[in-house]
């Protein structure tokens, strides 16, 4: 695909770090992401869904085409002149934009409720994968108290995938690009707002340690018209999100098991054993 593009385009291209669905090349002002015909969802079904989520989430001036080319689905984009999260390059001025975005995002409403039913098999099967963690099983035991007031909220349109290699922060040089940018919309769907951000949570911002993340976090949810009801529900997103980190890795990735136990069990614990219930 690459000579086919470089063809295409007269121009060369360089590959970047690309997720599990898509092979993502650069060159010239452009972004090209590659859907292999048997990713899922694949091919120009997947670019297309890419481009449509981006537009959604108010995107869609980023979005330069999208096309089928030997099966393949190529979505091009304008290259944002930033690179990913880095905790020396995150200011202020990037929190705001991330702020005032997913703010906007989460103000798109979408049918439907967060189902009692899927947090119920999420902490079941997190308490099966994690068994034999005393402290997991007791953090799976603390969080089904919390159900309730999840299950029910209303659902918005959401990223549900902001980490660190999906949040671009802006060259100090750009001009007229936003101080940061949320990448890579093929798993944007309807859910929690909480959720999204229990996500940058525990995947970007933690990268600037537990004490500034949580102010950075308490920031981010202050601009939300109702702040309160979404901080008291990120008491149960946040541990859950750490506990899916390790379920992930205990069966995807068992290698890094240990380690990430011994990263992420004890910020979940804390998170919510230091949680306070209000917001101010």
């Amino acid at each position: 695909m690459l000579p086919a593009l470089e063809a295409r385009y007269q121009m060369h291209l360089t590959p970047l770090a690309g997720g599990a669905e898509a092979r993502t090349f650069a060159g010239d002002g452009l972004v090209f992401k590659v859907y292999p015909p048997t990713s899922q969802p694949g091919g120009i079904y997947a670019a297309r869904l890419e481009a449509l989520n981006m537009t959604k989430a108010g995107l869609g001036d980023w979005v330069v085409e999208t096309y089928n080319l030997n099966q393949y689905g190529i979505l091009v984009t304008r290259r944002y002149p930033g690179a990913n999260f880095t905790p020396e390059r995150f200011h202020q001025a990037a929190l705001e934009e991330l702020a005032r975005f997913f703010v906007r995002l989460h103000a798109i409403p979408e049918p439907g409720v967060v189902s009692r039913t899927r947090l119920q098999d999420r902490l079941q099967q997190f308490g099966s994968t994690l068994h034999d963690l005393p402290q997991a099983r007791q953090l799976v035991g603390w969080l089904w108290a919390h159900i309730e007031e999840v299950a029910g909220t209303p659902q918005a349109f959401c990223h549900r995938d902001p980490h660190a290699g999906n949040i671009l922060l802006k060259h100090p040089e750009a001009q007229g690009v936003p101080e940061a940018l949320v990448v890579d919309w093929i798993r944007a769907q309807p859910d929690d707002p909480a959720r999204d951000l229990a996500i940058l949570t525990t995947g970007t911002l933690v990268m600037l340690g537990e004490a500034q993340a949580l102010a950075a976090l308490r920031y981010m949810v202050s601009c939300y018209p109702q702040p309160q009801a979404l901080w008291r529900r990120l008491r149960f997103w946040v541990p859950l999100t750490y506990l899916h980190d390790m379920h992930w890795f205990r069966t995807k990735e068992p290698n890094g098991f240990e380690a990430a136990v011994a990263d992420k069990l004890p910020k979940a614990l804390r998170f919510y054993q230091e949680f306070s219930p209000e917001l101010a």
